[in-house]
């Protein structure tokens, strides 16, 4: 099954505004991952707030010149350090769903790894803790988009079997579901369930996530 990451933020070649467009051969893809996995360990080490893009540079063994021809700010090597950190959330959560049948079962489990994701005691598989909450509050509207899409393919696939309803208008089931999912990384708190257990979590949304859908 498509899992939807088709024709969302690209995670081969993108365009990001910021980011250097050179002639062929002068970038190299392999030193842009290696200015990013500097920057990500410098956010975990220091804080966001306190990288700065000298550290970066010495981080991962490149000149300041080299660096700014990558990423001609701090806010573009951060916004590119996030949605590499969203390319990689979505193809592991992918991967973990498309292993599922049930709807309410794969949104359990988008539901279980975001918590992953987004909660320091938690365990970060992937590592993306910082760079997601830091998508999150500065791209709300394509996170939620993007997710949208990311849902719809298995929203149609629960159609077809007849686990939701099959008048289900599938852009707004997406909208419904994106919005319930990544509100559990604005109300990081419950009344029901313990908001930091990513299974607890996982649980909950499965019970009650595609009530509305059926």
């Amino acid at each position: 099954m498509t899992h939807g990451l088709d024709g969302l933020w690209p995670s081969t070649d993108p365009v990001r505004p910021g980011v250097k467009d050179a002639a062929p051969g002068a970038l190299d893809r392999a030193a842009e991952e290696r200015i990013l996995d500097a920057a990500d360990r410098l956010v975990r080490q220091i804080g966001i707030g306190r990288v700065s893009m000298a550290e970066v540079a010495r981080g991962a063994k490149v000149a300041r010149g080299t660096l700014y021809r990558y990423f001609e700010s701090r806010e573009v090597l951060l916004d590119a350090l996030s949605q590499r950190a969203a390319d990689r959330f979505f193809t592991d959560v992918a991967a973990a769903m498309d292993g599922l049948l049930l709807l309410s079962e794969q949104l359990g489990e988008f539901s279980k790894r975001i918590i992953q994701s987004i909660h320091p005691e938690s365990e970060e598989p992937s590592g993306n803790r910082i760079a997601l909450v830091r998508l999150l509050a500065t791209q709300s509207v394509q996170a939620l988009r993007r997710t949208a899409r990311f849902l719809r393919p298995y929203i149609a696939a629960a159609r077809e079997r007849g686990e939701v309803r099959a008048d289900l208008d599938l852009d707004d089931a997406g909208e419904w579901l994106a919005r319930i999912l990544l509100s559990f990384t604005i109300f990081q708190a419950s009344i029901s369930h313990e908001a930091g257990d990513p299974l607890a979590v996982g649980l909950f949304v499965r019970r009650y996530a595609i009530s509305g859908l059926t």
